[in-house]
């Protein structure tokens, strides 16, 4: 009976006193005197009704224990200052606690200048600081937040003022008895200029810098539901296409006729509003989407273009070569089945351009009746 009261009272003691001692750790070399010391003070709290050996051996468990976690702590330390995030954790006052070597490197705030300071100060830009402080409140109010415990894509502030992008997963630790906060966070820079590189390939025409055909497909499409939601609006649709651009790449070559290619889209670039999308949609074949732009408006548009064109040869390498381009216009319309109908439409009118002796504006069948009509009752 004596003996298993005595190993009760040994194990809470060395739990116990194993926690206090975690944060200071003397030499190994002393471990002896620690065993001895912590043994005496076992049969002190026991009224000397545990036997020594048992003492003894209560101690050896605390000291063993103590020197268990010491080693923990080291490796967990190591663990987390090699860590390839930062690692940043906070206690309920949101004061920084904890600062890692990586968060140093992302943030820019040595660990000795950092601890102490409000996380919300140095670390999370401006617009999101109220966000963070009556998150914080609610979550110390309620246990629930809706950062807590999952992957979130965010922007953080280093040191020197400029915002970038970071992954954050957040975790709640209890530490004697109060809440800590530990923020693991991965700069996703190179990430997200990956991501916006690949994009780029995606969308864009590598030659003229302009949209591909299937980025301005998509466009296009997005374009007719926004009609169709909206009703009362309308969008012109261009389709362009460069004149006798096949005798420009054999008589000078198909370098020649790539350069032709993207002067041709840099004027036409020149050209566009912020709202207007151009691209590239076949070998010498361009398009372009006028959102609000009625026909008269894209006409006008259309002309000025195909005039500065033609006033605006290639010059390279001491040839000069003429530039002149056939246009065909329709406009869009909300009960279009689809947007390839409005291309045909614009093609159709491209194609007639180009038959009536190319370097010239033409439109739909349908706006040309619409024209016509319009002169008739001036």
């Amino acid at each position: 009976m004596a003996g298993t009261d005595n190993d009760g009272a040994g194990s809470r003691f060395a739990a116990d006193a194993a926690e206090s001692f975690a944060a200071w750790i003397p030499s190994a070399e002393e471990r002896y005197d620690m065993i001895e010391v912590a043994a005496y003070h076992i049969a002190e709290r026991s009224d000397f009704k545990i036997s020594p050996q048992d003492c003894w051996t209560a101690a050896e468990e605390q000291i063993n224990l103590m020197f268990a976690l010491r080693e923990s702590k080291r490796k967990l330390q190591t663990l987390v200052d090699t860590a390839l995030d930062a690692v940043v954790m906070m206690n309920s006052e949101g004061m920084i606690t904890d600062w890692n070597r990586q968060a140093t490197r992302i943030f820019g705030w040595p660990r000795e200048e950092i601890i102490g300071r409000p996380l919300h100060t140095t670390i999370i830009p401006l617009r999101y600081r109220d966000g963070h402080v009556q998150g914080l409140k609610h979550f110390l109010a309620s246990g629930a937040g809706p950062a807590m415990n999952q992957m979130i894509e965010i922007h953080a502030l280093h040191r020197d003022g400029h915002e970038f992008p970071v992954e954050l997963a957040i975790a709640l630790v209890m530490t004697e008895g109060q809440p800590e906060f530990s923020a693991f966070v991965r700069d996703i820079t190179k990430r997200r200029q990956a991501e916006e590189e690949l994009k780029e390939m995606a969308t864009t025409d590598f030659l003229t810098g302009l949209a591909n055909r299937r980025h301005f497909i998509a466009r296009l499409t997005d374009e007719l539901a926004r009609l169709q939601r909206l009703d009362n609006l309308q969008a012109a649709v261009l389709m362009l296409d460069l004149d006798h651009f096949k005798h420009v790449n054999d008589t000078h070559g198909h370098p020649t006729g790539d350069a032709v290619l993207r002067h041709f889209a840099a004027l036409m670039r020149d050209e566009l509003r912020k709202i207007d999308t151009a691209g590239r949609v076949g070998g010498e074949e361009f398009a372009i989407i006028l959102p609000g732009a009625a026909p008269a408006e894209a006409k006008i548009f259309a002309e000025r273009l195909r005039q500065k064109a033609a006033l605006t040869p290639l010059t390279l390498d001491g040839l000069v070569i003429p530039v002149t381009v056939s246009i065909g216009i329709t406009v869009m319309k909300a009960s279009d089945p689809s947007a390839d109908a409005a291309l045909i439409r614009a093609d159709e009118a491209l194609y007639r351009a180009k038959n009536s002796g190319r370097n010239r504006v033409e439109l739909a069948a349908e706006l040309r009746e619409q024209e016509s009509e319009g002169e008739r009752k001036r």
